[in-house]
């Protein structure tokens, strides 16, 4: 998936310490109203396999006073029972036209993957 980066014109709208950069790493979503998946065993994992492989990770919470969409993260984890997190790279301009990311982000989410599967165990 993808997640808002904080856009430059309104930094208000974004939590103090969670406002994603384009070029700063793939992105952990997080919802008390469980909008989005991650949780704090699942987010500590990523984290983790982030430190281990210096890969940055960026962290993202909707302000209380704002709506948040979500994905199918939720749904598809209840339905079959496996630990999910929701995250992905930075993006300004969320479904408009003129969508745009940072190249490095992209880079960091596939480093991020194929860490995560070279170590996956059952």
């Amino acid at each position: 998936d993808m997640a808002h980066g904080v856009h430059p014109n309104y930094p208000e709208k974004y939590q103090v310490n969670f406002r994603p950069a384009l070029h700063k790493g793939p992105v952990l979503k997080h919802n008390a109203n469980q909008r989005y998946t991650t949780d704090s065993i699942s987010a500590t994992k990523i984290r983790k396999l982030a430190e281990q492989n210096d890969i940055p990770i960026q962290e993202f919470a909707v302000r209380n006073d704002s709506p948040c969409g979500s994905t199918i993260g939720p749904m598809l984890s209840a339905r079959t029972g496996i630990k999910t997190v929701d995250m992905g790279v930075p993006q300004l301009s969320m479904h408009s036209i003129r969508e745009l990311c940072g190249a490095n982000d992209v880079t960091h989410q596939i480093d991020l993957f194929t860490a995560y599967f070279a170590k996956f165990r059952l």
